[in-house]
């Protein structure tokens, strides 16, 4: 014979068993919250702050394995009493409600004390109860440093993930701080890992200006003797202990700092840069700026550092231009003068020493040079004498003695030429009386021809019909023309 219970919907039955389940952990609750001695059927009493809680073994030892080994032998005598010191009256109280219910009230005052019980009494429940509340709570730039020690003392994953958001989110308010130089190691490290831009130098600075702190404090700071400046830059080197403490803060690209920090801060603590280093940011900002921008960007960088190292470590043989040209030496051949305007270049780069007059004056000269048939002739001029616009121009040859380039056409100075038609000179670069660029044997100059240069050639230069002849025009130093 069986009994018809009804019809019973998908885990109905595991629905029902929940909630018997739990009224009768409330009526156990109840039991525990009413302290009745007499009634309560305890069998385990303790005493905080001179006050008394009653409780149920059973209850309590399944779920926490050290009131289980602290229980079972030790104090089996329900008439004698536990104490608990370690943790006050009501934050127990709510321990025990948390091992009855699965539950109890958490603030922000007491939720620290119950995760610290929750870790000495093995209940990892409650540890991971306290962790969301924790989660939950407003947190501030003054107390980030304990909440971040907490996290770390007992291993809250999820806490310590939240606070690097915080620190990330409110980086600056941290790093500016009065509590930046006492803030310890670890604390450090999570600051140290918020190197995205735009704080890579306030970070670099600000974990520089605690790992100074911490090496000036291992000095006695009474000593008579004690100098702050060359304690910082001789006895105790911080470039060395900031390596070695923080390398990934040490090796951040400098190249990629502002220049006033570099200057600023970086150049001041002794921190250089190497000749690579100064490629790298001529590179990085030639991207986008002019030349001569560039290049004195890079100029005032590197005059500052060499005067710096100066200052640091006087030498009577120093020279701060060689010093600069040294510091630039993978900068310089790498810089297309010629692009730049001649004014800035007799004023800016030849006083500095890194070109001499006579460098300078020829660099703005123009080489030309025609190619028929694998022959070649070429000449030197002024870049006065015509704007050149075109680098490199072709045609097909048709004349044994004059090739005109249609496509380079120029206004015909106004200063009179200073080449004359002269013996021995079989060609020359002129332009017709059209202003049109023409390679001219001597036989077919004209009056009326403005003559720009005498062409040259190391072997016997001649122009072959149907023959494709290339024009190329480039500055002196062989920088192309864009």
């Amino acid at each position: 014979m069986s009994l018809d219970t009804g019809p019973f919907y998908p885990d109905s039955k595991d629905i029902l068993s929940k909630d018997y389940a739990y009224k009768m952990q409330q009526e156990r609750f109840e039991i525990f919250k009413s302290q009745d001695p007499d009634n309560g059927h305890f069998d385990i009493t303790f005493e905080i702050e001179g006050k008394k809680l009653y409780a149920n073994k059973f209850i309590l030892t399944p779920c926490s394995e050290t009131l289980k080994a602290m229980l079972s032998d030790r104090w089996s005598n329900k008439d004698e009493s536990v104490k608990i010191e370690a943790y006050s009256y009501d934050n127990f109280y709510q321990f025990l409600t948390f091992l009855y219910t699965g539950s109890c009230k958490l603030t922000r005052e007491n939720v620290f004390q119950l995760t610290d019980m929750a870790e000495f009494y093995a209940v990892p429940f409650l540890k991971e109860f306290c962790e969301k509340f924790l989660l939950g709570m407003n947190y501030y730039v003054q107390n980030i440093e304990e909440m971040f020690e907490f996290a770390q003392k007992y291993s809250m994953e999820h806490m310590e993930d939240l606070i690097k958001k915080f620190v990330s989110s409110n980086f600056e308010a941290i790093i500016s701080s009065e509590s930046l130089l006492s803030y310890k190691k670890p604390f450090m490290d999570v600051l140290a890992s918020i190197i995205h831009y735009p704080w890579k130098g306030k970070i670099f600075e600000a974990i520089y200006k605690w790992v100074e702190h911490q090496v000036i404090t291992q000095k006695d700071v009474e000593d008579e003797s004690f100098n702050l400046l060359e304690t910082v830059k001789t006895e105790f080197p911080v470039k060395d202990e900031l390596r070695e403490t923080f390398p990934h803060i040490y090796s951040l690209d400098k190249t990629k700092m502002s220049k006033y920090f570099l200057i600023d801060f970086m150049f001041e603590k002794g921190i250089l840069l190497s000749p690579g280093e100064f490629r790298s940011i001529y590179q990085r900002i030639r991207r986008t700026w002019d030349g001569e921008f560039c290049f004195k960007y890079v100029y005032d960088l590197a005059e500052k550092q060499a005067l710096q190292k100066q200052k640091m470590n006087p030498n009577n043989s120093f020279n701060l231009a060689d010093s600069v040209k040294i510091l630039l030496s993978e900068v310089i051949p790498n810089v297309e003068f010629c692009k730049m305007n001649k004014t800035f270049v007799m004023d800016f780069i030849v006083p500095k020493g890194i070109l001499t007059e006579e460098q300078a004056n020829h660099l703005f000269d123009i080489r030309v040079s025609i190619e028929n048939n694998r022959k070649t002739v070429t000449g030197v001029f002024k870049n006065d004498i015509l704007a050149v616009s075109h680098k490199v121009t072709c045609l097909k040859q048709t004349s044994t003695n004059m090739c005109r380039f249609l496509k380079l056409k120029f206004p015909i100075p106004s200063i009179k030429s200073s080449i004359k038609k002269m013996k021995g000179v079989d060609w020359y670069l002129c332009l017709d009386k059209n202003g049109i660029l023409t390679l001219k044997h001597h036989s077919k100059i004209k009056r009326s021809d403005y003559l720009i240069v005498e062409m040259k050639s190391e072997s016997e230069f001649s122009l072959t019909p149907n023959k494709i002849t290339i024009i190329s025009i480039s500055f002196n130093n062989l920088n192309l023309i864009t």
